[in-house]
């Protein structure tokens, strides 16, 4: 997914924007680290593609049944904080915000397992550390430390989200109105309704797109790893060569055999996903829409029945 970052920006900036002035990119395919995690970079995005469709329908489905669980609200309010999380999905400022929150998590699924590992250790260590008058060394408090360090961090995540949103300035003007349960209630509603409008029409058509351009340089990939691997055995040969670096060169070489070897399997699953892509958004959009369609109608019957 690291991969996305630059592509997606330049994507949304094409598309929220007047044409850029800026810097074209090249593509990265004839530089060895890229191809190295191309294989990888296919299939992440051509299940990111297919994730998105699936959380769609999943958000979409759930809409009406939030209406259920407020307890006589202003329904006006709660039709305007639809429309206005429906319009943040597809507004430049939300798709921004949610262009930062895609990359700080991409680097966060990554990275999370040895930054977990050391507040954990940096945790306990410091417990150890600390003189006490009990046995309080012997406490567990990595656990707990890493565990609120990813809670905090998907807070902080949400809030910037919710910032981008005109719907929550809406709720926290009415939070005394709605009352704690029914804001929870509101909030909810607002956050799906936000995301399922970002996916249908800016997410998918992104993931597709950069499908089509990461399969544009297979190839090209390809040919790049091929010289990679004549490169690192010509590095092999030569005169003084220890028999440290010989094997990390051996290691360097089998990652790109094995990166080599998984292109073809990751084209053909990013292949299957683009089949038929403009018809699987339409389809998506398709169902948003009559959810959405759905939810407006519930909403303005419970309002002519006073519920």
């Amino acid at each position: 997914m690291r991969l996305a970052v630059l592509y997606i920006a330049g994507v949304l900036a094409a598309g929220c924007s007047r044409p850029p002035k800026g810097p074209v990119l090249t593509s990265s395919a004839g530089q060895p680290e890229y191809a190295l995690r191309y294989a990888d970079a296919v299939g992440d995005s051509a299940r990111a593609f297919g994730d998105g469709q699936e959380q769609e329908h999943k958000l979409a489905t759930g809409f009406a049944a939030h209406l259920d669980e407020l307890k006589k609200p202003d329904w006006d309010l709660v039709r305007s904080v639809v429309d206005e999380s429906d319009a943040a999905g597809k507004s430049a400022d939300f798709v921004d915000a949610h262009h930062e929150i895609d990359a700080v998590r991409t680097f966060w699924d990554g990275e999370k397992t040895v930054l977990d590992a050391k507040v954990a250790g940096g945790a306990q260590y410091a417990l150890k550390q600390a003189a006490c008058t009990s046995d309080c060394t012997n406490l567990d408090v990595g656990g707990p430390a890493a565990y609120a360090l990813n809670d905090a961090m998907e807070k902080e995540i949400q809030k910037r989200l919710r910032a981008r949103s005109d719907a929550f300035m809406l709720i926290e003007r009415q939070h005394s109105a709605l009352g704690t349960q029914n804001t929870t209630v509101v909030e909810k509603l607002a956050d799906e309704v936000s995301q399922a409008s970002y996916i249908v029409h800016v997410d998918l058509v992104v993931q597709a797109e950069r499908l089509h351009g990461l399969l544009a340089d297979k190839d090209a990939v390809q040919s790049t790893l091929d010289h990679f691997v004549m490169d690192e055995r010509t590095y092999q040969s030569q005169p003084g060569r220890t028999d440290a670096e010989k094997k990390a060169s051996s290691e360097r070489i089998a990652a790109a055999t094995k990166g080599r070897t998984e292109i073809d399997a990751a084209a053909v699953q990013a292949q299957a996903a683009l089949n038929g892509s403009d018809q699987k958004i339409a389809a998506a959009t398709k169902d948003y829409d009559a959810a959405l369609g759905a939810l407006r109608d519930k909403i303005d019957q419970k309002k002519r029945s006073g519920g």
